[in-house]
């Protein structure tokens, strides 16, 4: 602008706020967002970097619409469960493919005894972006391995033209604790209400909290408190240098991070290193690498939530009247001196029930671990052949070797019937990956714009594991590995798997003026997981889109709607996730007395086929008021067809397990995505910003095997319902009468339980304690549907305040419409001789105390049939809804012409509490802890509070 001498200007500055010439990253290359027909979702990795998390993926929750992210557990190297847009498939894989500058990489459990979750492996500080691809236009270039989703993870790299060189060191530290624990009974407590189980049957009293055994020697051990940490420390520190040349940029990272979990003794510590490098050559020649090694090592437990030696499922059984140690035992714990398998009685007079040994001790003494060694990266060469005109050709790597310990202490617990055990494992997992990619970019007579994108892709995979098992140990100091004659019996084994895939594919970009767009791709792959007549398949996509704001009879209202564009979307895409060798017939190892032979081991299908998802998509994404406000609307459609099924066979055929796979299932996923971002404030001082996502889904089972549903214990998956919904009988509480469980049949008939035989009566209102005519529960025709168990909303709300260096940041998220059936709590009424929940102590006692009208009278060992162990009723399932306070975050920016004097670029500090506020009605420790519906003795998932600094020179 011209001053001409001017003292005083008056100019208006454009706004410039939400832009839709941002770059996105999309399957084998990168677009203008504002050229994208496709639902995706883009993440910046600073909002995840300073989070304290095990893995980075656990913290997308909340984070974008149609992505569901749950963290079922509180144990360090669990990997979330991960859904995008809905479950995919009724038996095979649902895991969305992961892609790291350019390599799809190993995702799940690289092996070990202590969990590993392969995502961890990614220092989430060194990500510089993250897109998540929803729809059959965003996926369908990955053809076969796209039905899940895909995740498009880009690292940090140099940034050309700026040349000054960048030094950051980047750290937080603090605590994590259990978000919630069990509401236990303490001593007293617990001696009432297990001499009240005996009574009520009219036996003698067993618990006493003084007693003959130990005078005087009294206790309220709080067991779940034993076994968890109230103060898990956590570390975690990142130092990187970053620069570029004319020709040349870099990006290297060191990182260290140690967690401790909210369960003994679990932990995890990772050591990273990265160096991504581009040389520019020549002016048509580019070559570069991105290496990443990381080393991971865990220590876990036994979490079964139904074994003996599973942390949470035995603490909260262990007696609170009786120690953890005992000095006058020779291992100095409390282990009963009659029968050493379980834990001391002290003064109780019989032993604990359900068989329970002391779980400290197993804690401390058994050993769990896992140590992961990961190279992942690739080499590229990049050739500009003319103007419009690219060639890139890439090899990536990834690689992993775990090591595995496993040790069981010889004196109690789960090692003593074997006088100790221990084990090796080494698990080595290899992929490699080679792209070649052309890509065409031009604009034809200044309105016309083209890109093709070409693209060969091999890819070869080897799974090999080695195994060593030694039990009866001649002493337990030999307890650190296997060693040659220290074990009674040894015992090896191993295994080898391969699997690759052929690929070829091609997407053509078109748009005019950009105003019109068009998309489409196509890809051939080929995978060795099915047989030769179906190995290949052909995975089309299209989009289109409308930018209506070019419009010129849009022209009036541009300063409302900044930019509006509609956009439509359908593809066919596959899933790999069904075994490596699911259509051969197998033969395995077998014995026959001393000798070692095969046997048939798996029925092959030759006519084995894809999984095959079409997903078709609608909606809109605009800008109003200049920009200040960003709004996006989808309507998705997947239908799941030929999905991999076991179909029965007759037990006269010999086949093993008496079945075979067949692509006869069907499914469908549908649903709504809404998502908005605003600046309310704007100023130079001040500035607040909102961004919220809000989803609603749904499920539907289309098809099974000859339309027999597949019922489990809390769930069945039937035709015209949600996959999994939550399936059991109708509880309709406490016969006030007489203390006994009522149900509702099929029919509508009420009908009660006699605790004394354990046989059903039907309920006669005008004599209710009687039992007069028997009956019973069937599991086919009485059980009824309550719900699904998979959310029908879920989304999160996040706001942004700045003001003069200080920044706050607070994120909810919410979900529900779902039910759960809370195993957990029935396990907390167990009526055997174990600790309970305080529920339990509204039991119904006599007519003159009913109680709360919803826990029967107590009867020892009447566990099965008092409170139905082995089905889900409506006494323990409870709705999933939830609000719950993320992230909330305090940071102040030190001044810059402060810093300047001490050579420092820019330094921030701050304080974060994540997961530290959750609103529910439901009773368990956290809803969002069920697997497939069913919450069951899991560890507490943690809150955890840190501080932290940013600091760059």
């Amino acid at each position: 602008m011209p001053i001409e001498g001017r003292t005083k200007i008056d100019q208006v500055l454009e706004l410039d706020v939400f832009k839709v010439d941002e770059i996105v990253v999309v399957g084998y290359g990168v677009q203008k967002k504002s050229e994208v027909t496709g639902a995706i979702s883009s993440i910046k990795g600073e909002s995840l970097a300073s989070l304290a998390t095990p893995s980075f993926d656990a913290q997308l929750a909340g984070r974008s619409s149609g992505v569901q992210i749950t963290q079922q557990t509180g144990v360090l190297g669990e990997a979330p469960r991960l859904r995008i847009r809905g479950i995919g498939s009724i038996s095979s894989g649902n895991y969305p493919l992961v892609v790291v500058d350019g390599v799809p990489i190993l995702t799940g459990d690289l092996g070990g005894y202590a969990s590993t979750n392969a995502l961890a492996d990614i220092n989430p500080a060194d990500i510089e972006s993250m897109e998540i691809l929803k729809d059959g236009s965003a996926t369908a270039i990955y053809g076969s391995r796209a039905s899940a989703g895909v995740i498009l993870i880009t690292t940090k790299r140099g940034v050309q033209g700026a040349s000054k060189m960048k030094l950051a060191y980047n750290n937080y530290f603090g605590y994590a604790a259990p978000v919630n624990l069990f509401d236990l009974l303490n001593a007293e407590q617990f001696v009432l209400i297990n001499n009240e189980k005996r009574s009520q049957r009219g036996q003698a009293a067993i618990a006493f909290s003084d007693g003959t055994a130990f005078p005087g020697r009294t206790f309220d051990t709080d067991w779940q408190r034993a076994v968890l940490r109230e103060r898990a420390f956590q570390m975690d520190h990142n130092l990187s240098l970053t620069g570029a040349t004319e020709t040349s940029s870099y990006y290297f990272s060191l990182g260290y991070s140690d967690q401790d979990g909210v369960t003994r003794p679990n932990q995890m510590q990772r050591y990273t290193a990265r160096a991504n490098l581009d040389q520019k050559v020549k002016n048509w020649l580019t070559i570069g690498t991105s290496i990443g090694l990381t080393q991971t090592e865990y220590s876990g437990l036994n979490t079964g939530t139904n074994a003996l030696s599973g942390n949470i499922f035995s603490a909260i059984r262990q007696h609170p009247n009786v120690p953890i140690y005992n000095p006058d035992h020779p291992t100095g714990y409390n282990i009963d001196l009659t029968n050493p398998d379980y834990v001391g009685r002290w003064n109780n007079v019989e032993s604990i029930g359900d068989n329970l040994p002391n779980i400290v001790y197993v804690i401390d003494k058994n050993v769990y671990t896992s140590r992961v060694l990961r190279t992942l990266g690739n080499v590229y060469a990049q050739f500009k052949l003319l103007p419009f005109l690219n060639f890139k050709t890439q090899l990536g790597i990834d690689g992993s070797k775990t090591d595995g310990f496993l040790y069981w202490n010889p004196t109690h617990g789960d090692g003593k019937s074997v006088n100790g055990r221990v084990q090796n494992n080494f698990s080595n997992n290899l992929r490699w990956n080679i792209q070649n990619i052309l890509t065409f970019n031009k604009t034809f007579f200044s309105d016309h714009n083209l890109m093709i994108t070409l693209v060969n892709e091999t890819q070869f995979q080897r799974s090999q594991s080695f195994n060593a098992v030694g039990t009866d140990l001649s002493n337990e100091f030999f307890s650190k590995n296997i060693i040659s004659g220290t074990v009674g019996t040894m015992s090896v084994g191993g295994g080898m798997s391969e699997s690759g895939f052929i690929s070829y594919a091609g997407r053509l970009n078109y748009n005019y003026k950009g105003k019109y767009f068009l998309q489409g791709s196509l890809r051939y792959d080929g995978i060795s997981a099915l047989p030769p007549a179906n190995k290949w398949g052909l995975f089309p996509g299209g989009s289109v889109g409308w930018t209506v704001t070019k419009e010129p009879f849009m022209s009036g209202i541009v300063n409302v709607v900044s930019d509006l564009k509609l956009r439509a979307s359908y593809a066919q895409v596959g899933n790999v996730s069904i075994g490596t060798y699911p259509y051969l017939g197998l033969y395995g190892s077998a014995k026959y007395a001393d000798y070692n032979g095969i046997a048939f081991s798996q029925m092959g299908n030759d006519q084995l086929r894809w999984e095959t998802s079409k997903k078709f998509d609608i909606g809109f994404d605009a800008l109003l008021f200049e920009g200040k406000y960003k709004f996006a609307f989808d309507y998705y459609n997947n239908d799941q067809d030929g999905l991999i099924l076991d179909v029965p066979l007759p037990n006269s055929l010999g086949v093993p397990n008496n079945r075979i796979r067949k692509n006869i299932g069907a499914m469908r996923n549908w649903g709504y995505e809404f998502s908005g971002e605003a600046y309310i404030i704007r100023k130079k001082d001040f500035s607040w910003s909102i961004d919220a996502n809000l989803t609603l889904a749904r499920n539907e089972v289309v098809s099974l095997v000859n339309h027999q549903e597949i019922a489990y214990e809390n769930v069945i998956v039937r035709e015209k319902e949600s996959i999994y919904s939550i399936y059991g009988y109708v509880y309709l509480g406490v016969n006030k009468a007489n203390g006994m469980p009522m149900y509702k049949k099929g029919d509508g008939s009420v009908i009660q339980g006699n605790m004394a035989n354990s046989t059903y009566y039907y309920y006669m209102p005008d004599n209710p304690t009687a039992f007069t005519t028997s009956t019973a529960l069937s599991p086919t025709s009485d059980k009824v549907i309550f719900g699904p168990s998979l959310p029908t909303y879920f989304g999160g709300v996040n706001s942004k305040v700045n003001f003069r260096g200080f920044d706050f940041t607070v994120m909810f998220r919410y979900s529900g419409g779902n039910y759960v059936m809370n195993a957990t709590r029935r396990d907390l009424v167990n009526l055997n001789f174990v600790n309970n929940g305080k529920e339990i102590l509204g039991r119904w006692k006599s007519v003159d105390e009913p109680g709360d009208g919803w826990t029967p009278k107590l009867w020892y060992q009447g566990n099965t049939f008092v409170n139905l162990t082995g089905h889900a009723t409506s006494r323990f399932i409870e709705k999933g809804d939830f609000i719950k306070l993320q992230t909330l975050t305090l940071g102040y920016t030190f001044p810059k012409q402060l810093l300047r004097r001490a050579g420092i670029d820019n330094l921030r500090i701050f304080a974060q509490g994540q997961d530290i506020l959750m609103i529910t009605k439901y009773t368990g420790i956290d809803p969002e802890m069920e697997t497939t519906g069913t919450d069951l003795n899991g560890t507490p998932r943690q809150k955890v509070i840190t501080f932290g600094i940013n600091l760059t020179l």
